[in-house]
């Protein structure tokens, strides 16, 4: 019997499991991930908390299943994010992750800048998060580390270096970093040249479907796993089309978790013009995949839960039990979930979170209904779009922990 193991690197939780050569699930263990936010608008994580992590995770799947018949490893992780390494390949600072929204004059400078050539190049917009804005705003705002910086990566990319010694890239988190040209697979270097960036700071990119390389050594020893054993990976949402089953236009997932990600697959090279899609790249090659997303699904809900709730240790299903004992329309509550601004279809940072209609007479599950019930509107503005593109969607799957 061969097993393999899967780790995701998500925003608020990284999940480790175990399946056989069936797909069976045979374990699984997670562990939450702290947002840390010294300054407003700022949001970023700690890459050695992500390693530790993800050994722990390692080490307790190791006592549920035989690693000796472990096979291979795979890595999803979230988009967008930025880290920075120095000469030693030590990561010189915390990661700015997707959610950060520091950089907004660093947008305003990329979209002066290209002005239409970035959307016609990447295939995405831009917006506060991504890599390059976060680097404009490193090499802007902190010089001196900027300086020190030999190489970058997306956060998935740093646990394959870790995992394997070898730091590179591919396409389906490439393209989520604004630096990436969709049509030529590789670094934009019209992009890298019109902001004056070291070239040479930006992994090597190579096809989805290679693996990184095989775990270390010194991996192998630490985790108890078998010498030689190949990783791959693939960025979270191209990872969840492909476990989802997406592989043919038509199909679509809603993917709910800290964000929210509605995908359709479609035949590729389609352009929105009021660029209100991120084009993906599947891991499957050729295949067109387009993302609409919404920045606060099961993060609404979390944040309102760690404001009201004296026992942190509550689970959601604890907090949120009862809750479907309130009618439809949470007796005229509504909730804007623009709590990190938002991006499908407005792509603006300065957007903020509202209740309406709050009176005396609600309560707090009509307020946790009212959550749920705006995160649904938002995904439904998302295939408001897909419909008006005329992208055509003959079965929605639901995938996620939101």
């Amino acid at each position: 019997m061969a097993y393999y193991l899967g780790i995701d690197l998500g925003t608020s939780v990284i999940k480790g499991l175990a399946i056989d050569d069936a797909g069976r699930i045979l374990a699984s263990f997670s562990k939450e991930t702290p947002l840390i936010s010294r300054q407003p608008d700022w949001t970023e994580q700690s890459p050695e908390f992500w390693w530790s992590s993800t050994l722990e995770i390692i080490n307790l799947l190791a006592t549920k299943i035989d690693f000796t018949q472990v096979k291979g490893l795979g890595l999803s992780g979230q988009m967008h994010g930025l880290v920075a390494y120095g000469n030693d390949f030590q990561v010189l600072r915390r990661a700015i992750i997707w959610m950060d929204q520091r950089s907004s004059k660093e947008v305003n400078q990329i979209l002066k800048t290209l002005k239409n050539k970035l959307y016609q190049t990447t295939g995405n917009p831009v917006f506060t998060g991504f890599l390059l804005p976060s680097l404009l705003w490193l090499k802007k705002h902190e010089p001196e580390l900027y300086k020190k910086i030999a190489r970058i990566s997306s956060p998935k990319d740093y646990l394959a270096y870790k995992l394997t010694g070898n730091l590179s890239s591919e396409p389906t988190d490439a393209l989520a970093t604004a630096a990436f040209d969709y049509h030529k697979n590789n670094w934009s270097q019209k992009i890298l040249r019109s902001f004056k960036l070291k070239t040479a700071i930006f992994p090597e990119i190579k096809p989805t479907l290679t693996p990184y390389g095989t775990i270390t050594d010194k991996v192998a020893k630490i985790t108890k796993l078998p010498q030689g054993i190949p990783v791959y990976g693939a960025s979270d949402q191209a990872m969840s089309a492909l476990g989802t089953g997406l592989v043919q236009p038509g199909q679509a997932s809603v993917a709910l978790s800290t964000g929210g990600q509605f995908l359709v697959v479609a035949k590729k090279g389609v352009i929105d013009p009021k660029r209100r899609l991120h084009t993906l790249n599947h891991a499957l090659p050729d295949t067109g995949l387009y993302m609409a997303a919404t920045l606060s699904a099961g993060f609404s809900l979390r944040w309102f839960k760690d404001l009201v709730c004296n026992q942190p240790e509550t689970d959601f299903k604890h907090f949120t039990a009862g809750v479907d004992k309130i009618p439809i329309g949470s007796d005229g509550l509504f909730f804007l979930p623009f709590l990190n601004g938002e991006r499908t279809p407005y792509f603006n940072p300065n957007l903020r979170g509202a209740f309406f209609g709050l009176t005396s007479r609600h309560k707090r599950l009509h307020l946790v209904r009212a959550i749920m019930e705006g995160v649904a509107f938002s995904l439904r503005e998302c295939l408001n779009v897909f419909n008006e593109l005329k992208l055509p969607i003959n079965k929605v799957i639901l995938s996620g922990g939101g």
